[in-house]
């Protein structure tokens, strides 16, 4: 028999799902910046980027507080998000848009 899904399990499993996610924008946000032809899109792009980088330390020490491995889970809906931003970039490469 399968053991009984606690509060504290979705609460880990949703710390990995979210881990997974800010680790997949954190390595899509350089190509996004590359890719933008506005300095005030790279900038934000940019910024974005250091404020994933502090998401992604601070789910760190939530893993460490819990005495957990840090670990993510994978994301189909990130995984779609940053698809669909690639193929974007491509659609858009070389316009002002």
């Amino acid at each position: 028999m399968a053991k009984e899904k606690t509060l504290d399990d979705l609460f880990l499993d949703t710390l990995k799902d979210i881990y997974y996610a800010e680790k997949k924008i954190l390595k899509a946000l350089p190509k996004m910046a590359r890719a933008a032809s506005s300095a005030d899109l790279k900038a934000a792009f940019e910024k974005h980027k250091d404020e994933t980088d502090g998401h992604v330390e601070r789910l760190q020490q939530v893993f460490e507080l819990l005495g957990k491995r840090v670990q993510g889970k994978t994301c189909p809906a990130i995984d779609g998000i940053v698809e669909e931003g690639e193929e974007i970039m491509e659609e858009f490469k070389g316009t002002p848009a």
